[in-house]
């Protein structure tokens, strides 16, 4: 039978931060399940819900515009997956809107967050105007040593709130805490409690990703 490839798109914000990558895949394939929407299926001795999620978010970070793809058996209107979805998700994931992909997950190659929290802006404009911004970062291969200062785009500084852009993808992906410790660093300060929410993710097009 033929499926019909699906994405949703969801928030995941406030107590739903603190649910790892690994249990938001259990969680999305139980609401599936519970929607009794018409999905998908692996075959072979193991069948289960086939859930792809798209560029998987830090533990205690909020996402508001995160993307999980699935295939249905049948044509559903997108309100109504959507609805089912919600009714079977925790409170704090909400499905806000489903369709039929147009990029793949390796198309990503940015994403844009906001920062909140009492942080010094004029400091930490400061700290982006350095000619270099050094740091260590771990990968697949060991400890690289990379500069951040090329790799941060679109900032916007205001009371309470740092907007940016930094890479995002498979293959290469920044998070923005490894910039606010090297920020910590540079400045000397132990930073307060911030909250980190990723707004949203684009493609190396330029185009958001859809």
């Amino acid at each position: 039978m033929p499926s019909v490839n699906t994405r949703a798109f969801f928030s995941k914000t406030d107590r739903a931060k603190y649910i790892s990558h690994l249990d938001l895949n259990s969680v999305m394939q139980r609401a599936i399940r519970r929607s009794g929407l018409p999905v998908w299926r692996t075959e072979g001795f193991n069948p289960h819900t086939y859930v792809q999620f798209m560029l998987p978010l830090s533990l205690g970070q909020e996402g508001l515009r995160e993307a999980v793809d699935f295939r249905l058996l049948e044509d559903i209107p997108p309100e109504e997956t959507a609805r089912r979805l919600n009714e079977a998700l925790p409170a704090d994931i909400r499905v806000t809107e489903v369709s039929v992909p147009k990029y793949k997950n390796t198309d990503i190659a940015s994403a844009e967050y906001d920062i909140f929290g009492a942080i010094d802006t004029e400091k930490f404009g400061v700290f982006l105007a350095q000619e270099k911004i050094t740091v260590e970062k771990k990968t697949k291969k060991g400890v690289s040593e990379i500069d951040l200062k090329p790799l941060v785009s679109d900032v916007t500084l205001s009371d309470g709130k740092i907007t940016l852009r930094l890479p995002a993808g498979n293959e290469f992906n920044i998070n923005p805490a490894l910039l606010l410790d090297a920020y910590a660093a540079f400045s000397g300060e132990a930073l307060p409690r911030l909250r980190i929410v990723r707004t949203h993710i684009f493609c190396s097009d330029g185009n958001e990703f859809v």
